[in-house]
């Protein structure tokens, strides 16, 4: 397993998600791609230029921590922050890499397929040929 992709969305189920990268990378001594993903048609009306300058300089910082945690534990890391719609995105990256894993997150908050995983994560799963590691996140 040379390649593992890691989506994160920043919130606080993303140290769950990381830990498992860590310990899947360091079992197959693997590559991470850490991707983040903005949404592009978001409602920008109500916020000026410099808001939206430090949501995305808040967010390239948050991701290059997170890089920067892998890559002192020894794993090679790359962050990507990318615009676009999560799922598209992380499958496109996913087969550009040719990656061999990717971890996500799920909700669980209920029976129902759609309420286990996410929205994400269920595209994800459902479209992808690369196998894929869900990790519960509900607290």
């Amino acid at each position: 397993m040379n390649t593992i992709l890691l989506p994160v969305d920043l919130s606080s189920s993303t140290g769950l998600l990381y830990e498992k990268a860590v310990s899947m990378a360091k079992a197959f001594a693997s590559t991470v791609y850490l991707i983040h993903v903005v949404i592009p048609n978001e409602d920008t009306s109500s916020k000026d230029k410099k808001e939206m300058g430090r949501e995305f300089a808040d967010e390239s910082q948050a991701l290059n921590r997170l890089a920067t945690g892998l890559r002192d534990e020894g794993i090679e890391t790359h962050a990507l922050l990318m615009e676009g719609v999560a799922s598209k995105v992380i499958l496109e990256e996913a087969k550009r890499l040719g990656a061999d894993l990717i971890i996500l997150g799920s909700h669980g908050h209920g029976a129902l397929v759609g309420t286990l995983m996410g929205d994400v994560s269920q595209a994800v799963t459902r479209e992808t040929s690369c196998p894929v590691l869900i990790v519960p996140t509900r607290s």
